[in-house]
């Protein structure tokens, strides 16, 4: 069976009219979710688990025990970012049910709404599993979906010897049952549509009596399940839940904090849509504090929700590591937007149950900032898609902009040069020896007519620390002397007289070094004493040096040690050799990774840009005015027009250059939305006003 062909949709061709299959459709595009997903979680069963040592087997063999593999007989291998969010809602479920079980001696049945071809179950009750050992004599399951989707999946089980034997699948089973009934495994056919055949089936039910059990502990998972149902239904069956005894409810599933126009937003809702399966109780309930007072309103008073950014964080330090090694992965910036925008709820009406501590998810407050009412600033859309992302450039003497490499998503080493106020490209001719494919990299300017390449990655285990030094006039490269260690993620200012500070990336190089193209050498920066830098290197931070008064500002990156991405402003002066950082200010929405800044005048920078762990930005908190000397941080608010009408706008992988006349031109950048397709960023071209100075 292809795992993305929908089994439900082909069980009907030929046994229904074409007036009952559109009846259906509705509902069948939901079902079809569950292909999509499986397929996932399939890709990171086959290269994950094993390697973390999960569901290892009993025999001591070393081999891990797979139960996807029997519902996606096809492995379709997922990208990274994709395989580490699905890891992390595998995780996410898993992580609620070991709580609950660590906190009570009493029988438990998992009640999985909206099961689809989940093996949760099986997983848990095989005997022959080391891993579910403490599962096994305590927990029961009973899994609800529509009766077509149950059908194919008691057939799947009746068909596959090893799931049969893990819940002792009576033999007399007829084919087509939709219901099953073993010791510790069910299944009940029910439209949740229907809260009232819902409710009967939850608190009438004459043989399932655990259910009102108060003896029984009840564990209701809905992992993006109710979202599809419009709001007033599935608050229903929240609702229904609460009333049965000692009882816990675990969703995971979409957010939309920001509103329905920030970028990956757009794309999610666009994608469900377009699949007919739109995302309905999502706008109801679209932040984390809505999802905590919804579940309170209907009869779940003890709650814990966060997103999953902060059960990422819970992780244990090894273990994030250890999946790191799994798969490299560079994409940050997608992992934060794909985090933002999934929650997971973990509510319970017992108010005695006390949630593991490091899974009690504290929200981070944003602090309050001054908006730009009056719009001292213009953005106009240039109608520009260069399609390409982590890529470098710079503004030439010719008020055009030289850009090089990136990704598409694959990536290149082409040079562009963008011409006519930035609104149309030429690919330049390769001629000769050429920089290879590269991503996060920088490209600088150091002279009238020669520009720098340092550093960068092909893939994120391939590292580069080759500098390239590219002739504009004729258009021709040339290698210049090595970094001492590869380096990528880092960033990169002219500090005159033909020297670039490099400061940070993924290296295990110094923190600061200065190239001398004149020399083409790379010299190491020593930190000065009485500095006030913590981290010794940061990743992704963005830094800008102002030369007529020679000071520079660092703002954001991630420490690797800590895992924190910095919310520091430091200015910076050098001496010879020697640089002096000195703490400016600190605010969380300076905690930055991967944005852009700039001088504006000689007391204020624009911050543009980048992803957050702790805040998903929005048109107000996206672009930022900072004043150097009061410390005052101001945003600048994306207007309407642009924020909810250009769909092309994603503040990712992007390039920012000054113009003259205060205009600042954004060209490039964009995501992978996790599952839901790639945006791109339009250029943009921002001018300020003289009232921001």
């Amino acid at each position: 069976m292809d795992p993305l062909v929908n089994p439900t949709l082909s069980s009907l061709k030929g046994q229904q009219t074409k007036k009952e299959r559109k009846l259906k459709y509705a509902d069948l595009a939901v079902q079809g979710t569950n292909n999509s997903s499986i397929a996932s979680k399939r890709s990171v069963e086959a290269i994950y688990l094993s390697k973390l040592g999960v569901n290892q087997s009993i025999n001591e063999d070393g081999e891990s025990s797979e139960y996807f593999k029997y519902f996606v007989p096809k492995l379709v291998n997922r990208s990274p970012c994709i395989n580490r969010g699905y890891w992390l809602r595998l995780h996410a479920i898993r992580s609620r049910l070991e709580s609950i079980r660590k906190a009570t001696e009493k029988q438990i049945l998992v009640i999985n709404l909206g099961c689809g071809f989940d093996p949760l179950a099986f997983e848990l009750l095989d005997k022959l599993n080391k891993d579910s050992r403490p599962f096994t004599e305590k927990f029961s399951f009973l899994d609800i979906d529509y009766s077509d989707l149950l059908k194919n999946k008691v057939q799947i089980i009746k068909q596959t010897s090893t799931l049969s034997q893990i819940v002792n699948l009576p033999t007399d089973l007829i084919d087509g049952a939709d219901t099953i009934t073993c010791e510790r495994y069910y299944t009940r056919p029910c439209d949740l549509n229907c809260t009232g055949d819902y409710e009967k089936l939850l608190l009438h039910s004459q043989d399932l009596p655990q259910l009102n059990d108060p003896n029984v502990v009840k564990v209701f998972i809905a992992e993006v399940s109710l979202a599809y149902m419009k709001a007033d239904l599935s608050d229903e069956i929240i609702s229904i839940s609460s009333h049965l005894p000692n009882a816990h409810f675990v969703m995971l599933e979409q957010l939309i904090e920001q509103g329905p126009y920030e970028p990956f937003s757009k794309q999610m809702l666009k994608h469900f849509k377009k699949n007919d399966s739109p995302l309905q109780s999502v706008t109801t309930y679209n932040t984390i504090d809505s999802q905590r007072l919804r579940f309170e309103k209907y009869g779940f008073k003890n709650v814990n929700v966060g997103n999953m950014l902060h059960l990422w964080n819970a992780i244990s330090k090894e273990t994030r590591e250890t999946i790191e090694k799994i798969q490299p992965f560079d994409e940050l910036e997608e992992f934060h937007l794909f985090c933002h925008h999934y929650m997971l709820c973990h509510a319970t009406n017992d108010t005695d149950f006390i949630f593991t501590p490091g899974y009690k998810f504290k929200i981070t407050q944003t602090e309050s900032i001054d908006e730009d009412k009056e719009l001292s600033a213009t953005f106009e859309p240039l109608g520009l898609d260069l399609k390409r992302s982590f890529g470098s450039g710079y503004v030439n003497m010719d008020g055009n902009m030289t850009y090089h490499g990136g990704c598409n998503p694959n990536r290149v080493n082409e040079t562009l040069l963008l011409t006519e106020q930035f609104t149309k490209f030429n690919v330049l001719d390769k001629s000769g020896p050429i920089p290879p494919v590269r991503t996060c990299h920088t490209f600088c300017q150091i002279g009238t007519g020669t520009s720098v390449i340092i550093g960068g990655r092909n893939a994120p285990h391939r590292p580069y620390k080759d500098t390239w030094l590219y002739d504009s006039e004729h258009n021709k490269w040339s290698q210049g002397n090595d970094l001492p260690e590869t380096r990528f993620r880092h960033c990169t200012v002219s500090i005159g007289q033909g020297k670039l500070l490099v400061f940070g990336g993924v290296t295990t190089g110094q923190p600061f070094m200065i190239y001398d193209s004149k020399k083409d050498t790379y010299d190491t920066v020593s930190v000065a004493e009485d500095s006030d830098f913590s981290p010794s290197n940061l990743v992704s931070a963005c830094m800008s040096y102002n030369e007529n008064i020679d000071v520079g500002y660092l703002i954001g990156g991630l420490d690797i040690d800590t895992n924190i991405v910095s919310d520091t402003l430091y200015t910076f002066s050098l001496e010879e050799n020697k640089i002096t950082l000195q703490k400016v200010v600190s605010h969380p929405l300076l905690s930055r990774y991967g944005a852009k800044c700039s001088y504006i005048s000689s007391n204020k920078i624009v911050v543009v840009g980048g992803t957050s762990p702790d805040i998903l930005f929005s048109n107000k908190t996206n672009i930022l005015i900072v004043e150097l000397e009061t410390h005052n941080i101001s945003s600048l608010v994306i207007p309407s027009n642009i924020w909810e009408e250009n769909h092309k706008l994603c503040l990712v992988g992007f390039e920012l250059q000054q113009l003259p006349d205060m205009q600042f031109i954004i060209v490039g950048g964009g995501a992978t939305c996790y599952g839901f397709g790639a945006i791109s960023n339009e250029s943009l071209l921002l001018t300020l006003q003289p009232s921001i100075l």
